[in-house]
């Protein structure tokens, strides 16, 4: 059973309320809101094992106890057979572009593309047959369920990232949450949430049987599941904690949010009249997010929040910055102030509701994205912003990156000149950026251990002195470092600023003497104060 996914296709919401249901005699039905069948059609010999719509709404496929992998258009016509085997095929799934298929056979997981252009990847992912498959959008990882008691995390490219501890019965579900930092999966009498990572948060042990599907809520914060005693269990994230300098939040109840102040050891309940979705601790602030309404607390006044209405119900994630928030929905990507004004409306090329909280990180007064397109081209695994600056810094597969004029990326060779970049082995597999203070990062290994590494301290001080106007602190600053990157930056930020006498000796000193000499034409052929140099 699949409900049909909330796309912009078509402005006829009950149009797009259908659901599909694949069935053991070999037929998939299309039901309506109303719960007439609008189509029936007979699609394998033997039953319809799985059956899912296409991210993008454009057809459905359905795979039988046959072998075959069929897709069909979106009014149930079939439009091709993708795969003919000879074992039945227990688990297929469309990739988050809708451009490749994957499906399990026996033991081994394949991934096919449909431009007929492209290799197939196929690779032994279990001991046992393979019973169940998820491919999450937001990290584009790939997590499977098998006969043999394990349940495994893998890259697209068919690299394991973890393994679980081995269950007592086969795993007979798995299921990503929407944002992809978590998952569930489920297996005879049992039920357990892990990390993205592969660490347990929770087990329980109902008296259900095998546990047979489970589906998320769209925001992430229910979970319903389907067991063999014909019972569906319903299950509430709860227990988030969230931490900044001495404040601990945590959501002690679907509406119930409690925050602790350490220092004084004083307590709040704050009670909402929706579930909260989202909660995000910093700057001074607590932004929380329920179903109709974001509730905007400073971390000194807890009776009186700036609310806002949302466009949305379903957000998959807010980020905090020195002066402004976003809010990351379905609907789109808004920039509000802390009093709620409406600031920006960024574009990206995907759906905002896929962008992975890796992939995403907002500035003091800039918005940075991993492109999702062309994640090969990219090969950043993690970008966050400086807490305090403008330090961009991004996590690749061996090394750490440090972007420290940003600003710089429309001149590719001023860039790579305030570029500093250090190798680092051992991360593991799905490492990502926690935070970067005073130009110290750290970082979240695979195995869950925190590294803190010291990658751009002084860039770090210099873009504060800029930030505060201290030209001459900037300056004695660079000469007692000697550190060409360093005078890149100062170069690129007081060009920017219109310092050019100290833009003049910051490039003289990196050998930019094209750049000089166009800084001293300027200063003799203007005398005009309010003459501003253009970015070249």
């Amino acid at each position: 059973m699949h409900l049909f996914p909330k796309t912009n296709i078509s402005s006829n919401k009950h149009q797009n309320d259908v659901i599909l249901i694949a069935c053991a005699d070999g037929k998939f039905h299309i039901v309506n809101n109303n719960g007439r069948i609008e189509k029936t059609v007979n699609a394998h010999q033997g039953a319809c094992l799985a059956t899912q719509w296409s991210p993008d709404g454009a057809g459905l496929l359905t795979a039988g106890e046959d072998g075959f992998i069929k897709i069909w258009s979106r009014n149930g016509l079939l439009r091709s057979t993708v795969i003919q085997s000879d074992v039945p095929c227990y688990g297929a799934i469309w990739s988050p572009d809708s451009n490749a298929i994957l499906y399990t056979k026996s033991n081994t997981l394949i991934i096919k593309s449909l431009n007929s252009n492209s290799k197939i990847n196929k690779w032994k992912a279990h001991e046992g047959i393979i019973l169940c498959v998820a491919w999450n959008a937001n990290n584009n990882l790939i997590l499977s369920g098998s006969e043999d008691g394990y349940s495994k995390i893998w890259d697209s490219f068919g690299q394991q990232i973890s393994v679980s501890v081995k269950h007592d019965q086969p795993i007979t579900s798995v299921s990503w949450s929407p944002a992809g930092d978590m998952y569930i999966i489920g297996s005879y009498n049992l039920i357990r949430l892990c990390n993205a990572n592969g660490w347990s948060h929770c087990l329980d042990r109902p008296s259900t049987g095998s546990i047979y599907s489970i589906a998320w809520s769209s925001d992430g914060t229910q979970l319903a599941a389907a067991c063999a005693n014909g019972h569906v269990l319903f299950a509430h994230i709860i227990d988030r904690e969230y931490t900044w300098k001495n404040y601990v939040c945590t959501q002690t109840g679907r509406k119930v949010v409690s925050i602790k102040d350490l220092l004084t050891d004083q307590n709040d309940q704050l009670d909402y009249p929706d579930r909260v979705i989202q909660i995000a601790l910093g700057f001074n602030h607590l932004v929380i997010a329920t179903v109709k309404q974001c509730f905007i607390h400073k971390l000194t006044s807890w009776n009186t929040p700036v609310t806002f209405d949302l466009k949305e119900g379903t957000i998959s994630m807010i980020l905090l910055a020195e002066r402004c928030i976003c809010v990351i929905e379905r609907a789109g990507i808004s920039v509000y102030s802390y009093m709620g004004r409406l600031l920006a409306t960024p574009r990206c090329g995907s759906r905002p509701e896929t962008l992975g909280r890796a992939a995403v990180s907002l500035g003091p007064d800039s918005f940075a994205m991993v492109d999702q397109a062309d994640r090969k081209s990219s090969q950043v695994l993690s970008i966050t912003w400086s807490a305090d600056t403008e330090l961009l810094v991004g996590l690749r597969a061996s090394s750490v990156v440090a972007w420290c004029c940003a600003r710089a990326a429309t001149q590719p060779d001023w860039l790579a000149l305030t570029t500093i970049s250090k190798d680092i082995s051992d991360l593991g597999r799905n490492p990502s950026i926690v935070s970067i203070v005073d130009g110290i990062v750290c970082i979240c290994r695979g195995n869950g251990s925190l590294l803190h590494l010291s990658l751009a301290p002084f860039p770090e001080k210099l873009l504060k002195h800029v930030a505060s106007n201290m030209w001459q602190e900037a300056l004695q600053l660079c000469r007692t470092v000697e550190d060409e990157t360093l005078w890149a930056c100062l170069a690129v930020l007081a060009w920017q600023y219109n310092q050019l006498a100290v833009a003049e000796e910051a490039f003289a000193l990196i050998h930019q003497y094209y750049q000089v000499c166009y800084i001293q034409h300027l200063r003799v052929c203007t005398s005009d104060e309010s003459f501003s140099p253009v970015f070249k």
